[in-house]
């Protein structure tokens, strides 16, 4: 039997060919598939692609499930926060300090396409990253991690709302009815216009009182 390698780009598999002469054939394929937005960070992850045992040993990542994040370099990337908004397949993604500090002249981070898995029953107020990718009528917050210069700094999730739908601040007085979220330890409930928003905002987020 023959094994022919082609050129290394990631993880490494194989496929038999048969042939008349019964001399087989193994070629080696290297295949890096396209990228995928992580909704956790909204870094593009790379993973292996499939592998053939016969071939010999496989990497332990190569056959493990894709995930259902959406591929990088989308047409959603390069829409405003207008049209993105106005697209069923993507979705708007703000900065958290900026979105409840209001103390940035745009709070806009960038348009991202919606997971591949979508949903329209998302509660946003309650989704985690991954739920609040998955239905553009949901708006992820994100804040920023200082990274070296050279690296491309991850955006940690911290909250979600509905579209077009604030958090709110912190520490604004409360002075209608409306109840307050029920937050978890680390969150406190947002407030805007004087009524509770339904969002919970990590106390780390809050503006200074």
């Amino acid at each position: 039997m023959r094994c022919l390698a082609l050129a290394a780009l990631v993880l490494t598999g194989c496929v038999y060919f048969d042939s008349d002469d019964g001399d087989d054939s193994c070629v080696i394929l290297d295949i890096a598939p396209a990228p995928l937005r992580n909704p956790d960070t909204l870094q593009c992850e790379t993973f292996g692609g499939g592998c053939d045992p016969a071939c010999g040993p496989c990497p332990a990542v190569a056959n493990q499930p894709l995930p259902s994040w959406p591929v990088c370099g989308s047409p959603c990337e390069s829409l405003d926060p207008t049209a993105c908004a106005a697209d069923p397949g993507c979705r708007v993604v703000e900065d958290a300090a900026c979105s409840i500090g209001l103390n940035c002249f745009t709070n806009f981070v960038g348009c991202y396409p919606i997971d591949t898995l979508p949903s329209t029953s998302i509660d946003c107020y309650t989704a985690d990253a991954w739920d609040c990718s998955r239905d553009n009528a949901c708006t992820a917050y994100h804040s920023y991690e200082t990274c070296p210069t050279d690296a491309e700094c991850d955006r940690p999730f911290e909250l979600c709302t509905p579209e077009g739908q604030a958090p709110g601040r912190c520490y604004d007085p409360v002075a209608c009815d409306r109840a307050a979220p029920a937050c978890g330890t680390g969150k406190v409930p947002g407030v805007s216009g004087g009524c509770y928003t339904g969002a919970c905002i990590p106390v780390h987020l809050c503006e200074a009182m």
